[in-house]
């Protein structure tokens, strides 16, 4: 009971009702010996203080206006959120006036499953910067027509160039056709964060998507129907990696590439002969990895030599090695690094081996060595990238 009265003295008022439900309730008891008087009691309905205003969840939103005892908020999140916490609340009575559960939070989660025919997919922690060493997987399963497919429309994306990658698959995990691998900012429209934010909408497949172009490649062929082939190669000092031959193939009403579409990459070392050629370091034009090995090995024909010529070099940290020699137990010309690189370095002999060691820390976009014909000439060409730039 709120209170337990007994005697002659006048009690003070006493609020009833404070829990929401409106009503009281009072009990006379009377014992076997002397009686009084008895009591007169007047009764008054009042307001309760209400609630205070939980607020709304950021990229969220409230269904209710009413923060009385008794009244309920329900919650919800933009698509792309999840709601963390209870989607309602109550104002619940007593003498201080509080929710029944905090505001909950509406959080862009590492990974997700949806099977809706559109919808909004985002980083982890979307607009701000997603944490490192992170992992996720976004899983789209139709449950629509058969004869539909999804389409993605990147209306955002800025990641770490080259070492924050977004991969897009087409069907299940063990298919095994890469449809996409994306890096760096392609849409900025927001700057200083790291996010993707793809808008799903299902469309009708009546044919292959299109394969798309390697970068730093070239496609022969445009047809789209089953059984039509296309052929792709890789520019010079680029290797393909994957089926220069692809063929759409039709499976009930699914149509796909088998195999799939490969991509040009600059690879980490390797052996160039002939009278021209190329050279690149890894994932040029795009910064190199951190803390590599790289070595390349160049033999011309035995009635010329090799000359060398550079522009550049991370100072201080990334070095090159020179041989004059076919590997790495030949005479060593010099070791290299930005300001120290001379003009111009040539080989006693028709090889000549160099060996690329990056370290840990900031990588540039690299060097490109050409061979022109004649004396082979290699130029580097390094350039810093998009992030450390704007770190300094």
């Amino acid at each position: 009971p709120l209170a337990r009265l007994t005697g002659s003295e006048l009690p003070s008022p006493i609020n009833a009702g404070l829990y929401g439900n409106f009503r009281a309730q009072l009990r006379f008891i009377s014992d076997f010996s002397i009686s009084y008087e008895g009591f007169n009691i007047s009764f008054s309905e009042y307001n309760l203080e209400p609630c205070e205003d939980p607020g709304i969840p950021q990229f969220g939103n409230r269904i209710g206006i009413n923060f009385g005892v008794g009244d309920i908020l329900t919650f919800s999140c933009s698509s792309g959120y999840r709601l963390e916490g209870a989607s309602e609340i109550i104002c619940l009575g007593g003498g201080r006036r509080v929710w029944s559960a905090p505001l909950p939070r509406c959080v862009a989660e590492c990974g997700a499953s949806t099977t809706n025919n559109e919808g909004i997919l985002l980083s982890p922690n979307y607009p701000l910067n997603y944490e490192n060493n992170h992992e996720c997987i976004y899983s789209i399963q139709l449950t629509i027509k058969s004869w539909y497919s999804y389409s993605l429309q990147f209306l955002a994306f800025d990641t770490e160039a080259s070492h924050d990658i977004l991969r897009v698959w087409d069907g299940p995990p063990e298919n095994e056709m890469l449809l996409k691998e994306i890096s760096g900012s392609l849409l900025t429209f927001f700057k200083n964060a790291f996010y993707f934010f793809p808008f799903l909408l299902g469309s009708v497949a009546t044919a292959c998507r299109d394969p798309g172009v390697p970068m730093n490649g070239t496609r022969n062929g445009d047809g789209r129907e089953p059984g039509d082939t296309v052929i792709f190669q890789c520019d010079p000092g680029y290797e393909l990696q994957g089926d220069e031959r692809i063929t759409c193939i039709q499976v009930e009403n699914r149509y796909f590439w088998q195999p799939n579409p490969p991509v040009c990459i600059a690879p980490c070392g390797g052996n160039l002969t002939g009278s021209s050629g190329f050279i690149l370091s890894p994932n040029f034009p795009h910064p190199y990895p951190h803390s590599r090995d790289c070595d390349w090995t160049i033999t011309v024909n035995n009635d010329y030599v090799i000359s060398l010529a550079f522009i550049s070099i991370e100072p201080n940290y990334d070095f090159l090695y020179i041989y004059d020699g076919p590997d790495g137990n030949s005479p060593l010309i010099g070791s290299f690094q930005d300001s120290k690189l001379p003009e111009r370095i040539e080989s006693s002999s028709n090889n000549m081996h160099l060996a690329f060691r990056s370290d840990g820390s900031v990588s540039f976009t690299g060097f490109h060595l050409e061979s022109p014909g004649g004396i082979l000439k290699y130029l580097f060409n390094l350039k810093q990238d998009l992030k450390h730039i704007q770190e300094t």
